[in-house]
């Protein structure tokens, strides 16, 4: 299994810094759905995919909860998930209200655990390798 990639072309017209070059890019984003990962999971252990469904069905509901209460999740060896929140800047403090405040995103920081394992166990294939082998084109 490999991150398929493809060279992009970068372009630095910093004056000074002038630079032409090509960096790696991602060139799938495929998704995996629920019930597919699911039934991957169930393949694996002796629960059923649709009890694996309610149990993440539940812990979505959870989710929300406590990061709508402002706590972060330690979620076991995949990483920490919490609400980031941000306003419109204010001249003064005491003229930052409540309801200027929103959620800007949920932030996820991994865990130690599974950064070692996507750097130490990645392996990458060009596109034009993979389009090759797999579907017999030489394009990118």
């Amino acid at each position: 299994m490999s991150i398929i990639y493809k060279p992009r072309k970068m372009v630095c017209t910093i004056p000074g810094k002038e630079k032409t070059g090509y960096f790696a890019a991602k060139a799938n984003s495929s998704t995996i759905n629920l019930n597919d990962l699911c039934y991957r999971i169930s393949s694996n252990c002796t629960i059923t995919s649709a009890d694996i469904k309610g149990v993440i069905e539940a812990l979505m509901k959870q989710f929300e909860l406590e990061l709508l209460s402002g706590k972060n999740i330690q979620f076991g060896d995949i990483g920490i998930f919490s609400a980031s929140i941000t306003s419109d800047i204010v001249d003064n403090k005491d003229d930052l209200k409540p309801q200027d405040i929103r959620i800007k995103t949920v932030t996820f920081l991994p865990s130690t655990r599974l950064k070692t394992t996507l750097k130490t166990q990645a392996k990458f294939m060009r596109l034009r390798d993979f389009n090759r082998k797999y579907n017999g084109v030489d394009e990118e």
